[in-house]
């Protein structure tokens, strides 16, 4: 029988499982005279806010427009231009072709703030062009010199809506724009055979510079609008002497500008943080500070300084792993929701480099939720950061910056506790091993 083996060797396991850790920085846990493993504390951090102001937009995964006032961060705002392309090169409108309506339409995919408010937007024909060539930032500046659509309406981010021409109900904004513009630039201009305008999208681009889309000043909500989506396009209905003429028919034409994912789009973002609750221009970056803020749209970041590496650096440790616990500062997230996830990027120089790319994998980054009192804390493993910095193969700096994920496409922001907090400071932990 086998049964007094497996009971020797349960018997063998529970001895082995009721050690404890004695205190010390590792446990003789691989021969008394070889190795030290265990977990190393009190490894020094120091947090604090700074701004963004280095977070390139271009063609993002999701189009932003609104504002809102947050009570800890101040006022927030956010606004896109878009390309618009032709669906088939050398349009012909028909003869004594009129446009009878013209629609935008922007699949909603996501919001931040109070959509039960009504909402002020203002759509314009863009001056800038979005070359391919050009980099776009959270400051950049878009202007539109001739208004094509401003008005106040109410979204219904979570109803479909069933819109003619296509296939399915959609969760999709639709705007009217001004039916003139489109008569001349469109339809009247299309009917130049000498021009080139409309025989390739390239030269097309050249002539409509695309679209510029602001929030009124006053709206109480960020929108996410979807450029992957196919629905993301300008529609306009027309007729002309033959759709009149036909009985059998709908009477009408449809032709559509397309705006999603194949053209180039940028989004721009503005803050007032004169009514919020922490000073930027006075963040003490050598003790660190109580509470650290992170705000999407570049509007705040959190630095952490790993100031306890250099103590430990010719200390011969090798780290078998390494994590940051952020916390988020309790109650902090009650009206606006924090980031599902977080990212961190390493400072090499003025170089701003993901931590996901330096790793070669995932390192975590997800809010987790534990307790009955629902604590909220984020955990980073920095593992292969920490040990080649410790050997000096890294150039970068011994600090992390902690930003949003999909800091340009979302409006989410978090408050968190600094290396200052009495009771649930931000924390790094080391587990290594150590020659004796």
């Amino acid at each position: 029988m086998r049964t007094p083996c497996i009971a020797v060797g349960l018997a063998l396991l529970a001895l082995v499982s009721c050690e404890r850790n004695t205190g010390e920085i590792g446990l003789d846990f691989v021969d008394q005279n070889a190795l030290k493993i265990g977990k190393l504390k009190g490894v020094d951090v120091v947090s604090y806010t700074e701004p963004f102001d280095s977070l390139i937009t271009m063609r993002p995964s999701f189009l932003m427009l609104g504002s809102y006032e947050d009570p800890v961060f101040g006022k927030a705002s956010a606004h896109f231009a878009t390309q618009v392309i032709l669906s088939t090169i050398g349009p012909d409108f028909g003869v004594n072709a009129t446009v009878d309506s013209v629609f935008m339409y922007l699949p909603f995919v996501g919001f931040y703030g109070d959509t039960s408010a009504s909402f002020g937007l203002k759509v314009s024909h863009l001056d800038q062009h979005l070359s391919a060539d050009s980099i776009f930032y959270g400051h950049s500046v878009f202007t539109g010199s001739t208004v094509l659509a401003d008005t106040v309406i109410q979204p219904q981010p979570s109803r479909k809506r069933r819109v003619s021409g296509m296939a399915a109900p959609n969760e999709v904004l639709g705007l009217r724009l001004n039916r003139a513009f489109f008569q001349s630039h469109i339809v009247d201009a299309a009917k130049d055979t000498t021009s080139e305008d409309f025989q390739s999208n390239t030269a097309f681009l050249e002539y409509f510079r695309g679209l510029y889309v602001e929030g009124h000043a006053g709206n109480q909500a960020i929108y996410q609008f979807s450029p992957s989506d196919q629905d993301m396009r300008i529609r306009f209905f027309f007729t002309n002497d033959s759709l009149r003429a036909d009985t059998v028919g709908p009477g009408y034409g449809v032709y559509d500008l397309l705006a999603w994912n194949v053209v180039n789009s940028a989004n721009s973002f503005s803050f007032d943080k004169s009514q919020a609750d922490f000073d930027l221009g006075s963040q003490d970056t050598l003790v660190g500070e109580l509470t650290t803020y992170m705000q999407g749209m570049g509007g705040a970041v959190t630095v952490v300084d790993l100031v306890g590496l250099p103590a430990i650096r010719d200390s011969n440790y090798f780290v078998n792993y390494a994590e940051l616990r952020i916390p988020v500062r309790e109650g902090s997230a009650l009206t606006y929701a924090t980031p599902v996830k977080l990212n961190a990027l390493l400072i090499d120089g003025n170089d701003r480099r993901l931590l996901t790319e330096y790793l070669n994998g995932n390192p975590g980054g997800e809010l987790v939720v534990s307790s009955v009192l629902r604590d909220r804390a984020y955990t980073l493993e920095i593992t292969k950061f920490v040990q080649q910095w410790l050997n000096g193969k890294d150039s970068a700096e011994a600090k992390i910056l902690l930003v949003p994920d999909r800091m340009s496409s979302s409006a989410a922001r978090a408050v968190l506790n600094g290396n200052l907090d009495p009771f649930d400071p931000i924390r790094l932990d080391l587990y290594v091993t150590k020659p004796r």
